[in-house]
């Protein structure tokens, strides 16, 4: 896999799944209050490839109606995680962050295992979601 050279390309994936984000409505529950679903997104991604799917599964989860995000808190239905991170091979935060993750017993998710267009690994990993 190659390193990217520049930041030009991570700039423009965050930009998109920045702009994607703001579209996220969360979904009415009981009680009148308002709880979106999220995915966890543990890493950063370092090759052109890991930026593509990083990008793409981003985009995916907000087109879900799920919120992607970056903190371990709330209504999390699995995470999403850069190579290192599966590897072991991270920093020592993301390393605490996947030891919690797993303590949920949420399902881990190489974002590398997920084609870029196409998210099949990732949809048996999330249940139905039901209409209000």
């Amino acid at each position: 896999m190659s390193t990217i050279a520049s930041t030009t390309l991570a700039e423009v994936a965050y930009e998109w799944c920045t702009e994607a984000e703001i579209q996220v409505q969360p979904s009415a529950v009981a009680g009148g209050r308002n709880i979106t679903r999220s995915v966890l997104f543990i890493g950063n991604p370092s090759t052109v490839t890991e930026v593509t799917h990083w990008a793409a599964v981003r985009h995916w989860t907000v087109e879900q109606g799920l919120k992607p995000v970056r903190e371990l808190q709330g209504d999390v239905l699995c995470a999403i995680v850069t190579e290192a991170v599966a590897d072991g091979t991270c920093a020592s935060a993301d390393a605490a962050v996947m030891q919690r993750v797993r303590a949920r017993g949420l399902d881990c998710i190489p974002v590398s295992d997920i084609e870029p267009w196409g998210t099949a690994r990732l949809s048996g990993a999330l249940p139905p979601t039901s209409a209000p």
